[in-house]
């Protein structure tokens, strides 16, 4: 096998499919995609949803519940507890297939009237109605693709035990962090980044095993550290003091020198731990695994983001957890094999295409909410013999009769969903974080458009209003509506509360109140990572050309790995 050119029908640009993807296409017997990786990409974050909540009622129980899908879903939505249980059949809404119609426009029909459950979460949960993409989690408020969460506030994406923190992005197995991003095994650490194995910090970037540091960058087993410089215990705590990290504006003017500060080191090229032939940034035990971010213990694998324990998988977005030979997925996990072209399918499916929310469900073609279910198309169930039959006499049509999407793009058998198909307007989704448009661009590309608006709050405070310290705060605030800082901003809601949990933990951790609302904060901490875009540059020491995703204008110095082991291990 030779690589090929081949033109994005999407975007018009030219792409390389290589000699392995062929490969890879060939063994799963899906034929190669006619969209560029990069509109691949796009097209699966299209299919998901993220930050969002609405309230509105149940269908089935009538009951107020908090849902990932407006009152405008063309679909019935029941509380996830009902979704899950045996009070109603998703077998009842099978249909025939119909040979002479494209076989995703009865898919759509299909997608359309089933219903789905509120907010995706497995296991139980206690006191976290505002938890959205979870596992276990426990005392917790708008907690975003989380495992096992307990008394932490306003985090996304925090893998294994996550206690007692609040406002990070990315972490893993921390305690007591605040504001930090992908950071592990973190005690009492406030902003936070690419850091481990530390505690007792403010403001540390690419620290490992450190303690009492503060505004320090590529430490390792270090302590009572400022700037980088190291003190005797007495000195470090009097100059902490000094700096007045517990007022706001002592914090804002930090936030202004660390900046700067961290620019003047180099950056690692590549942010991988124990990983060999990786290419993207931000491993950890992996191997062979290329053009990807965020995978942990990944092996053979090709545009992926955010696995974990997964292997011989492609196109791969969020989720992992024992899967295996996964393509053109998302929001798919735990003991999964086999699955292509599905969406928020788990807990042991396998053998499934085209397949939208099927929990347990295996040996399945073009299915919806389809709970444990075998042998089946389009919700009806068939014998082994007549399933395997007419599968493959529906790839047969779908490879000769396309749909075509509202943008007159073509869709054969071997392509994802079209981004039609989504659940979501493109405001809802990871999309609208990593490629944000206007109203205008996303409608005119084709993209629905959720018209959420600002709701015209009453508030009785302004953010300029707010004390500058913890210790000046008293329970009133709880009643207060808080006007955001950037009210004005298109991603802000406009106004915010502080809840009691929050308030504990400001006091606890001695930190001000916020001036902004979640959703500015969530997007300023999704700007401290790069672009998912890998980019060519030259080591700043050895001039050996490295593949990064790090700009000159966020890290002006870049190392290669071996430079890098030199200057700082």
């Amino acid at each position: 096998m030779q690589s090929e050119t081949k033109i994005c029908q999407n975007c018009k640009k030219d792409f390389v499919i290589e000699p392995d993807d062929f490969s890879f296409y060939e063994k799963i017997k899906v034929s190669p995609p006619t969209f560029c990786p990069k509109c691949r990409l796009l097209r699966r974050f299209l299919h998901t949803s993220e930050t969002v909540l609405y309230k509105r009622k149940c269908d089935f129980s009538g009951k107020e519940v908090f849902s990932m899908y407006s009152e405008d879903a063309p679909f019935p939505v029941y509380e996830t507890d009902i979704w899950y249980s045996d009070e109603w059949d998703p077998g009842q809404y099978g249909m025939d297939y119909n040979p002479a119609r494209p076989f995703l426009e009865q898919f759509l029909e299909l997608q359309n009237k089933i219903p789905r459950m509120s907010i995706v979460r497995q296991g139980l949960a206690v006191n976290s109605p505002y938890a959205h993409r979870v596992t276990d989690p426990k005392n917790s408020y708008m907690v975003f693709r989380s495992s096992y969460p307990e008394n932490s506030l306003y985090i996304y994406n925090g893998k294994k035990h996550v206690l007692d923190c609040c406002d990070c992005s990315w972490i893993y197995e921390c305690e007591l962090c605040y504001e930090c991003v992908n950071c592990a095994n973190c005690y009492n650490v406030k902003f936070g980044q690419e850091s481990k194995d530390s505690r007792d910090c403010y403001f540390i970037y690419a620290c490992r095993n450190s303690s009492n540091c503060v505004g320090c960058v590529n430490l390792v087993n270090a302590e009572y550290c400022i700037w980088n410089k190291k003190y005797t215990k007495e000195e470090y705590l009097k100059k902490l003091k000094e700096m007045k990290l517990d007022t706001f504006s002592g914090l804002e003017k930090m936030k202004v020198e660390f900046e700067r500060f961290r620019k003047k080191f180099p950056q690692r090229a590549i942010m991988s731990i124990k990983s060999e032939k990786v290419l993207g940034n931000w491993f950890l035990n992996s191997k062979n695994v290329t053009k990807s971010f965020d995978c942990e213990n990944v092996k053979d694998g090709k545009y992926l983001f955010m696995v974990f324990n997964a292997e011989d998988c492609m196109d791969y977005f969020e989720w992992g957890n024992k899967a295996e030979q996964i393509y053109e997925c998302e929001n798919c996990g735990i003991d999964i094999a086999r699955l292509y072209f599905c969406n928020q399918c788990w807990m042991g499916a396998h053998d499934l295409y085209y397949c939208n929310t099927c929990p347990g469900a295996h040996d399945c073609f073009g299915c919806v909410g389809l709970k444990k279910g075998k042998y089946s198309i389009l919700n009806k169930e068939y014998s082994k013999e007549e399933y395997k039959k007419l599968k493959n006499e529906i790839i047969e049509q779908m490879k000769k009769i396309p749909y075509v999407d509202n943008k007159g793009l073509e869709y054969r058998f071997g392509e994802n969903f079209p981004a039609n198909f989504s659940d979501f307007a493109y405001n809802e989704t990871i999309a609208n974080y990593y490629h944000p448009l206007t109203k205008e661009e996303a409608l005119d590309r084709g993209y629905r458009w959720m018209g959420k608006g600002k709701k015209n709050y009453e508030t009785t405070t302004k953010a300029s209003q707010l004390p500058e310290t913890i210790s000046e705060v008293n329970d009133s605030i709880l009643s207060e509506i808080i006007e955001c800082a950037e009210k004005d901003n298109p991603n802000s809601v406009g106004a915010f509360r502080i809840t009691q949990n929050e308030l504990t933990f400001y006091r606890r951790m001695n930190l001000p109140l916020p001036r902004v609302c979640f959703d500015i904060r969530h997007i300023r901490r999704m700007d401290k990572r790069p672009p998912l875009k890998i980019i060519k540059r030259s080591c700043s020491e050895c001039s050996v050309e490295v593949e990064t995703v790090y700009t000159e204008e966020y890290a002006p110095i870049i190392y290669c790995e071996k430079c890098y082991q030199q200057e700082v291990y």
